[in-house]
């Protein structure tokens, strides 16, 4: 195993109850879609002789990371299926506005409040309801306040107006509704991770995992005579510079351990490092990653069309910053579906191993 990746925040696997919710945002960056492309384009370039003999895996932590309280099931921004008159009279005003919100311009919403509140203590209005069946007790309630709002005889014009707004809200919401979930889980892991990873000589669980997929990986390099590659996305460039600057420091028994290439795809690193989050600005026991004799090149890679990566030179002495033109819907996964970025990672790598020869020779 001469190749090992570790993800980032928000990665479930299927059997987990959040897999449906951040499949979508997170697909592209998924194992078996890494694991492919690592395959493919990567491997040849740490054992020529033998690409298809080249081990791959992953350091899955999705099982440690953050779990809701809390579940939300879509029901934010709905009427209550029960009857308008059993709810309090500021109840029902609450709902009411809800309800009709999307379809009242933002500065007649001081209007629709004190409407709202109006007809939900109107003694006549609430007598209305109560005449009709179950099935209309809403639109009326709701066409109580229109008409107070002097809504239901609005001009086409209007009309227009208020449908074309109603699908730009649509639309918004079907781009923001895989995000509504993911987020949580993107600040919950992260979180999660810095407050349980523990100290240098009792790593947290999270730290564990990774310490103990790194020493295999480099155990099986060792004897396939192959270099060991580590590749990172996001939330994981975290997990492995505090592996490699504090946690194999402080145990010998990865005294000997090595990392030809980390490559940290999406990358937080630098800005991490400037506010001093990793153990080594805190405890003072790790070792600068430039010093480091447990890897040989850091190959950081950022895009400034990706809002949460970042470059890492001038942050973190030894780094080598790429800046790839990323495009799409979701260009903090982008990298890992493009395959010029491990085409350019196996050259890193096949220079990185060239270097390590000569130096040798």
């Amino acid at each position: 195993m001469s190749i090992l990746y570790v993800h980032g925040v928000a990665i479930r696997e299927g059997d987990q109850p959040q897999w449906e919710t951040l499949k979508r945002v997170t697909h592209g960056a998924l194992w078996e879609e890494v694991r492919t492309a690592l395959q493919t384009h990567v491997a040849p370039s740490v054992n020529p002789a033998d690409p298809g003999g080249v081990d791959t895996d992953w350091v899955y932590w999705g099982d440690l990371g953050a779990s809701l309280a809390h579940e939300n099931h879509g029901q934010r921004g709905r009427l209550p299926a029960g009857p308008p008159l059993t709810l309090s009279a500021a109840a029902l005003a609450d709902e009411l506005e809800r309800g009709l919100r999307p379809e009242v311009p933002a500065g007649r919403w001081p209007e629709l409040v004190e409407a709202c509140w109006a007809a939900a203590q109107d003694s006549g209005v609430r007598a209305v309801i109560g005449n009709v069946s179950a099935a209309v007790q809403w639109p009326v309630a709701l066409s109580a306040v229109r008409s107070r709002l002097h809504l239901e005889g609005a001009q086409l014009p209007q009309r227009l107006r208020l449908r074309r707004r109603q699908n730009m809200r649509r639309a918004m919401q079907e781009l923001r509704r895989p995000l509504e979930g993911f987020v949580p889980y993107f600040v919950g892991d992260a979180l999660q991770y810095f407050t349980s990873r523990g100290t240098p000589q009792q790593p947290g669980p999270i730290a564990a995992r990774v310490l103990t997929a790194l020493k295999k990986s480099w155990h099986l390099s060792r004897e396939r005579n192959e270099p060991l590659v580590i590749v990172t996305h996001s939330m994981g460039g975290q997990l492995v510079y505090d592996a490699l600057t504090t946690f194999i420091p402080a145990n010998p028994e990865f005294s000997d351990l090595r990392a030809a290439v980390w490559c940290a795809a999406a990358s937080q690193v630098g800005p991490c490092k400037d506010l001093g989050l990793f153990l080594d600005d805190q405890s003072g026991e790790g070792t600068a990653l430039v010093a480091s004799p447990h890897l040989d090149y850091f190959w950081n890679v950022w895009s400034e069309n990706d809002l949460l990566s970042f470059p890492a030179e001038g942050s973190v002495l030894g780094a080598h910053d790429t800046a790839f033109a990323l495009g799409g819907r979701s260009p903090h996964m982008a990298y890992l579906q493009r395959p010029e970025f491990y085409r350019t990672l196996a050259a890193r790598v096949r220079v990185q191993v060239a270097r390590e020869a000569v130096g040798k020779a």
